[in-house]
């Protein structure tokens, strides 16, 4: 598992510092006529190493790409995590997912009790992604540009963001995996969202458990977790997206964590893999 990392400035967000770990596909170095698709993902610092995730337990995305290797799946990707930020408690990990501002967020979370409003940023960091980092990544690493090739993907918040970037920018995305979708931060304005911008030729992951929560001291936030993730899914269907571009997993007694996200990522791989034009060569 070989994974790049750097710093990069956000000139969108006021010069904001962010982490970004890059992880090569198994053989980038050999194979140099090779080039990639890429998968944007967020929360970086969760995706590839406990020793950087904030709760000790990561998605272990470099050991499910190793293992289909180790099969002799020859499909690869190149995986680029963006770090979140976790200053004002966390808040602003909110702020820039959101392009919707939620005023009134204390409500929803008892963790946000003293902050009046969260969201609102997440135009300006798409816009990074698409104008700063995406332009990099292109530059640095043989990848495949544009969307045929291009996916983002993110869990909670970043599950919201990534459906908001999808159907944003469709110039840029093809597919998004929505893991565990916070739509309770801002539902109404997300589900307009997709219905004016929806587009046939997208792919969509969703996924959710049934015991998922960002409250424990709120006993509506599982059904509410769960609500939310089946209206999307029906709303797709209902707009006639056709049955190989949506997948919809409900996970029995699954939590909100990374433990659960990293037990259903080979799923989504395997499905993204194939709505990604160039994983096989």
């Amino acid at each position: 598992m070989t994974i790049d990392t750097f710093e990069i400035s956000i000139p969108q967000l006021g010069g904001r510092k962010r982490t970004v770990r890059v992880l090569l596909p198994l053989g980038y170095g050999e194979e140099q006529e090779r080039r990639y698709p890429v998968l944007y993902m967020q929360d970086g610092h969760n995706l590839f190493s406990p020793e950087t995730a904030t709760f000790g337990r990561h998605w272990e995305i470099g050991e499910t790409l190793d293992a289909l290797a180790a099969r002799g799946d020859r499909r690869r990707i190149l995986v680029v995590g963006v770090d979140c930020n976790h200053d004002r408690q966390g808040m602003s990990r909110l702020d820039e997912y959101s392009p919707w501002v939620n005023p009134s967020i204390s409500l929803d979370i008892s963790r946000a009790r003293g902050f009046e409003s969260a969201g609102g940023e997440g135009a300006q960091y798409l816009a990074f992604l698409a104008d700063t980092l995406m332009p990099l990544i292109n530059q640095k690493y043989r990848t495949l540009p544009g969307p045929a090739s291009t996916g983002i993907a993110g869990s909670s918040m970043g599950g919201l963001f990534s459906l908001y970037a999808l159907y944003e920018r469709p110039d840029l995305f093809g597919l998004c995996g929505a893991f565990s979708t916070a739509a309770w931060f801002a539902k109404e304005a997300l589900m307009q969202h997709i219905a004016q911008h929806y587009r046939a030729d997208r792919a969509v992951y969703l996924d959710i458990g049934t015991a998922e929560t960002s409250d424990d001291s709120k006993a509506d936030f599982p059904s509410r977790y769960l609500q939310d993730t089946l209206d999307i899914r029906d709303y797709l269907a209902s707009r006639r997206l056709a049955q190989e571009k949506l997948l919809c997993v409900i996970d029995e007694g699954a939590n909100h964590s990374e433990q659960s996200w990293a037990r259903r990522f080979p799923g989504f791989i395997n499905w993204a893999f194939g709505h990604l034009a160039g994983a096989e060569q």
